[in-house]
């Protein structure tokens, strides 16, 4: 019996289509965690930072950040 997986898309083309929907992020994935990253600077020059397992949960924690800074 022969088993398929679905192909796993590169960490790096995950974080470019991340960085192109956040271009007020920078955004990484951090080899030794696993984990994506990410930092942004709000409007009073405080730093924030996220991370997250999978790029779906960045994208959930990134755009509720994003929207209490509005």
């Amino acid at each position: 019996m022969q088993t398929t997986s679905e192909p796993q898309i590169s960490p790096a083309i995950v974080v470019r289509a991340l960085s192109a929907r956040f271009p007020r992020w920078t955004i990484w994935w951090g080899q030794a965690t696993a984990h994506y990253w990410g930092m942004s600077r709000r409007r009073d020059g405080l730093l924030i930072h996220v991370e997250a397992r999978s790029a779906q949960e960045f994208v959930r924690r990134a755009k509720e950040i994003d929207a209490r800074a509005s």
